[in-house]
């Protein structure tokens, strides 16, 4: 009994982590956080959905940062101009965010 109280401890504490870890994007004066591909978030930078929530900002109406978040996501497979990996996140079976889908 206490070895399986031990693990659902640890489960739950991993569950926590992972939320909180979550990447969602914001700028300093913006009073909402954004998803990667959201047409809003304009010149937003990345920072952890819990520093977004202590800072007090909410959900974008228009990509619904939270709904998102509870999406199976996945790093964008597409490359940037510099030839590095895209950081975006995208829950599209291509595996490509907006950007860098073919057209």
């Amino acid at each position: 009994m206490k070895k399986i109280l031990v693990i659902v401890f640890f489960l739950m504490a991993g569950l926590a982590v992972k939320t909180n870890a979550q990447t969602v994007y914001a700028s300093a004066k913006g009073e909402k956080y954004h998803t990667a591909d959201c047409k809003l978030s304009g010149d937003a930078n990345a920072i952890t959905l819990a520093e977004a929530k202590k800072a007090g900002k909410s959900s974008c109406a228009v990509c619904k940062a939270d709904d998102h978040l509870k999406d199976a996501k996945t790093q964008c497979t597409g490359k940037t101009a510099d030839g590095t990996q895209c950081k975006r996140m995208t829950g599209s079976k291509d595996g490509k965010c907006f950007q860098h889908k073919s057209k």
